[in-house]
C-alpha cells in the first residue's frame, strides 16, 4: 500500500484540567482528514487542504470502485466510513462527499474528495472560487471538456491571510461592499469580464459567475504586496504574486517558505514550449528582506516551467531550487521565460523546454507516472526571498504548455 501525506492547516488539541490531581481529557473538538493511503499502487498524488481532497491516481485504475481510506483527528468519525468502497466513476464531477465529526460531537467538516483526470497542458484558470475557510481569497482551479476536475492552482494567498491586509483595504475602497472585493486585494486574484458576480452555490461555496455559469477570468493578476506590521519582524515585508502548479504548506509557510512551495502536477506528455502572454509594471520601490530600500534596483517578475523525475526520496521540488540556481538531480528539462520586461501591451511568448545534459525522458516511466511538471509564476523574482517592489503588477493570459504528439514527432 502506497501512502502519501500533505498536512495543510490541520491543527491538533489537547485539553487538560488539573486541580489536585489530572482529570481526564476532554472529547476532541477537532474534525480534519489528516492522511490518505488507497489499496495497492493505485494512488500517483494526493492533495489535503481545508475541504477538500484531490486524489490523482496512475492511468487505467479502475475509479469506480475504489475504497480511501483516511487518517483523521484522533476521536472523530468519517462518514461515508475510511475504505468503504466508493463509485467514483459515476459520482458527479468524479467527486464524493465526506463529513467529519469531533469526538465531542459539537463540530462537523464537510470534505469533497475528488479524483483527477490527467493534468492540463492548456489553462483557463476556471472554475474560479472564494476559499471557504477564510471567505477572502479566490482558488483557480482546471476542468476537463466534460466539466471533471483536472487540477488546482496553488498560491501563496492562504498565507496572506495571516496579516489581515486585504479585509483592511477592501474597508477602505468600498466599505458596505468590502464583502465581495478582498480578493482584489490579495497577491493572486483575477480580472473577469464585465458582468461578472459572486453566487453561491448549494455546498454554501461562493464563486465566480457569469451568465449563469462560473466566469472565466481574462487574466490572472499578480501584484506585490505589503504584509504590513505582521510580516516586518518576520522579515518578510512583502508577499509577491504567485500562482504554480503544486501545493502550498500553509503551516510551515513561516518558518520555511522555500520548503512550503512544492512545485508539480503529474505529467504524461513530452513537453515542447511553454506559451502565453504577459504584460507588466514594476513598482517604484525596491526593498530588501529588512525592508530598506535598493537604491537603484528594478523589480522584475518571473516565469517558467520545471519538468522533473519523482522517485522514493523525492515528491515534490520546492522553492529551494531557486536557491540551488535551477539545478537539481531530478530535473530534465526547465522553461524559463528570458527576457522579463516591462509592457504595457501584451506580450506573446512561446519557450522551448531546454534538457539538461545527458538527460531524456523515459517512455517507460512516463507511462507509469514518474514525472512531474510545475508552471511557476512571480510578480517579483526575488519574492520568495522576500525582496521585491509593493505594486509589482504581473497580468498572465492564454498560458499553454505545448507537447509532443505523433503529429510532430
Amino acid at each position: 500500500m502506497k501512502k502519501i501525506v500533505f498536512l495543510s492547516a490541520v491543527s491538533f488539541a489537547a485539553v487538560a484540567s488539573f486541580s489536585s490531581c489530572i482529570q481526564e481529557e476532554a472529547p476532541n473538538a477537532e474534525c480534519d482528514i489528516i492522511e490518505v493511503t488507497l489499496p495497492g499502487d493505485a494512488l500517483a498524488t494526493a492533495k489535503i487542504t481545508n475541504d477538500r481532497v484531490e486524489l490523482r491516481v496512475k492511468n487505467n485504475v479502475d475509479i469506480s470502485r475504489l475504497a480511501p481510506e483516511f487518517t483523521i483527528t484522533d476521536g472523530a468519525t468519517i462518514i461515508p466510513a475510511s475504505g468503504s468502497e466508493q463509485d467514483f466513476k459515476n459520482a458527479e464531477g468524479n467527486t464524493i462527499r465526506y463529513i467529519v465529526k469531533s469526538e465531542d460531537g459539537q463540530w462537523q467538516k464537510e470534505y469533497t474528495v475528488s479524483i483527477l483526470r490527467e493534468t492540463p497542458s492548456v489553462y483557463s484558470f476556471s472554475p474560479c472560487e472564494i476559499d471557504l475557510s477564510s471567505d477572502q481569497y479566490a482558488i483557480f482551479r482546471e476542468i476537463d471538456q466534460d466539466g471533471y476536475p483536472t487540477m488546482t492552482w496553488a498560491s501563496g494567498n492562504p498565507g496572506y491571510v495571516m496579516c489581515g491586509m486585504a479585509p483592511t483595504e477592501a474597508g477602505k475602497a468600498y466599505g458596505s461592499e468590502a464583502k465581495n472585493h478582498i480578493y482584489e486585494f490579495f497577491p493572486t486574484s483575477g480580472v473577469f469580464p464585465e458582468g461578472t458576480s459572486i453566487a453561491t452555490d448549494e455546498n454554501n461555496t461562493r464563486y465566480f459567475s457569469n451568465g449563469g455559469g462560473y466566469a472565466k477570468p481574462e487574466f490572472i493578476r499578480l501584484v506585490t504586496r505589503s504584509t504590513g506590521f505582521f510580516g516586518l519582524p518576520l522579515n518578510m515585508p512583502i508577499a509577491a504574486g504567485n500562482i504554480f502548479q503544486g501545493v502550498f504548506e500553509t503551516s510551515i509557510a513561516t518558518k520555511d517558505p522555500l520548503g512550503a512551495t512544492k512545485f508539480g502536477e503529474l505529467y504524461f506528455r513530452k513537453p515542447v514550449s511553454l506559451n502565453g502572454s504577459y504584460r507588466y509594471k514594476a513598482g517604484e520601490v525596491f526593498t530588501d528582506e529588512k525592508n530598506k530600500v535598493v537604491q537603484g534596483k528594478q523589480d522584475i517578475f518571473s516565469l517558467y516551467a520545471l519538468f522533473y523525475e519523482t522517485d522514493e526520496n523525492l515528491e515534490y521540488l520546492d522553492g529551494t531550487i531557486h536557491e540551488l540556481n535551477f539545478k537539481h538531480p531530478n530535473l530534465v528539462a526547465i522553461a524559463m521565460l528570458p527576457d522579463p520586461h516591462e509592457s504595457a501591451e501584451w506580450v506573446d511568448f512561446e519557450v522551448p523546454f531546454a534538457f539538461e545534459d545527458g538527460k531524456s525522458i523515459d517512455e517507460t516511466k512516463l507511462e507509469d507516472g514518474k514525472y512531474k511538471i510545475g508552471i511557476v509564476i512571480s510578480s517579483s523574482a526575488d519574492g520568495d526571498y522576500f525582496r521585491g517592489a509593493v505594486g509589482s503588477t504581473l497580468d498572465v493570459k492564454n498560458l499553454e504548455v505545448k507537447y509532443e504528439t505523433e503529429e510532430n514527432e
